[in-house]
């Protein structure tokens, strides 16, 4: 067999492999309205979301609450739009994680030894938190703000990328170092680990 028969040969299978594989659900839109000017609680808020075949949101279930930070999530999942998730090289409908890490207005706010999260009934198509790094207030910011990332889970749990939707903002830098620290449980699909993403929202409060 000539070399360049064998080359294409080569590329038809790695594209066969590629159209034939799972492809996760990617956030195109999304906005979080901004916390309760009172609220002097911190902690994680996370939803399963379900997505149809078009990526719209058909669907979002509480998975941890955080009053009124659980609340004030779901209300803005709502209006989230996704580039939906591919598998054999068709749309299908999908789950993804929606969590959310609300700071106390406190300049040091640390991991709790035994965080709720560990406790949660997470379902398995979704990635599910086992290590959280708590962002720390950058010293150059100013007020409040929020930042919304979308990482890549590999099959493995680690955060592979991570990517910002949000509009550029001085806690940028402390959100993405941040949650590249993260490790979750995989998603499972089939029952099997698969590669996910999770949508993440970093809420940053002035310390008082």
């Amino acid at each position: 067999m000539k070399i360049g028969s064998t080359v294409g040969l080569v590329l038809a299978a790695a594209t066969a492999a590629a159209q034939g594989g799972w492809v996760p659900p990617r956030l195109a839109t999304a906005q979080v309205g901004a916390a309760p000017w009172n609220a002097v609680s911190g902690g994680i808020a996370a939803y399963e979301v379900s997505l149809d075949e078009t990526g719209a949101v058909a669907g979002a279930r509480i998975v941890q609450d955080l009053p009124p930070f659980g609340a004030l999530l779901g209300e803005a999942i709502r209006s989230w739009r996704f580039e939906p998730a591919r598998e054999g090289g068709r749309a299908v409908a999908s789950r993804v994680l929606a969590l959310g890490l609300f700071r106390p207005p406190a300049l040091l706010f640390t991991a709790p030894a035994n965080p709720r999260y560990r406790d949660a009934d997470a379902p398995e198509e979704i990635p599910w938190p086992t290590a959280v790094v708590v962002p720390p207030y950058p010293p150059n910011a100013v007020g409040s703000g929020k930042v919304i990332l979308e990482t890549d889970v590999s099959s493995r749990g680690a955060v592979t990328g991570v990517r910002i939707l949000s509009g550029p903002t001085a806690f940028d830098g402390a959100a993405t170092d941040t949650a590249r620290q993260w490790t979750f449980r995989p998603a499972a699909r089939g029952r099997q680990p698969v590669e996910s993403r999770a949508v993440l929202v970093f809420s940053f409060v002035a310390p008082s």
